[in-house]
């Protein structure tokens, strides 16, 4: 029969020709050991690291409490933003809404709305200043462009010609912006410099819209200006 080395001990109490004794308590036999049933071996394992593996299930169960009660919040966020702006629609209080969710989607939308329905009304200045909320919170979708030709053109109609005309041109160079609102905004600057004679500047902005692949729409207005004007 195969048994483990033994492990000597010292004990200054006992004469030098008795030290060779052994510690038996923890010596198992090889040939017992292999009846030593997984139960068992389960059980002895988890005596050993216990403290290990209930350290790392409470770590776990942290995390997940964690990430799940970050979802919950933003959920529970997100629907109080939405009942905040069905509230502020039916009292007309939008503006209020899109300045104190400036940084929130629904805030830029509201924005949108706000500034349009200044635009229609005259009111220019307020205009620029929603717009400006909106295209910051509509940042990276499809209405980011829409936002930046109103305020173009709200600049335009309060005096700010210049500033207008060179928000249109970096809007029309802007290929992160969507492709509709890149060709309206190339579309009237080719007007304007038809309008002053700028001819190459004409053809550079008309080979632009014609060269879209989503500018049906001013490609058209385009094709009926040149029949009509030119």
């Amino acid at each position: 029969m195969n048994r483990p080395k033994k492990n000597k001990i010292h004990n200054p109490t006992l004469p030098e020709d008795q030290q060779d004794l052994v510690d038996e308590r923890h010596l198992v036999d090889a040939k017992d050991s292999e009846a030593i049933s997984f139960e068992d071996r389960f059980n002895i394992y988890w005596m050993e690291n216990k403290g290990f593996i209930i350290g790392c299930i409470v770590a776990l169960a942290l995390v997940i409490i964690g990430l799940n009660g970050m979802r919950i919040y933003a959920s529970h966020s997100e629907a109080q933003i939405q009942a905040a702006y069905a509230e502020a629609m039916a009292s007309d209080t939008l503006a209020d809404f899109a300045q104190t969710y400036a940084n929130k989607k629904l805030g830029g939308l509201a924005a949108l709305s706000v500034a349009d329905a200044a635009y229609a009304a005259g009111d220019f200045e307020k205009a620029i200043n929603f717009y400006s909320i909106a295209a910051s919170a509509l940042g990276g979708s499809i209405l980011e462009g829409r936002a930046l030709v109103g305020q173009a053109f709200a600049r335009f109609y309060n005096g700010q010609e210049n500033d207008a005309l060179a928000q249109l041109t970096d809007i029309a160079a802007n290929s992160r912006l969507a492709e509709a609102a890149r060709a309206e905004a190339a579309y009237h600057l080719a007007m304007a410099a038809d309008a002053a004679g700028r001819s190459e500047e004409y053809d550079r902005f008309a080979r632009q819209i014609q060269a879209s692949p989503l500018a049906g729409q001013w490609q058209q207005r385009l094709a009926m200006y040149e029949q009509q004007a030119r």
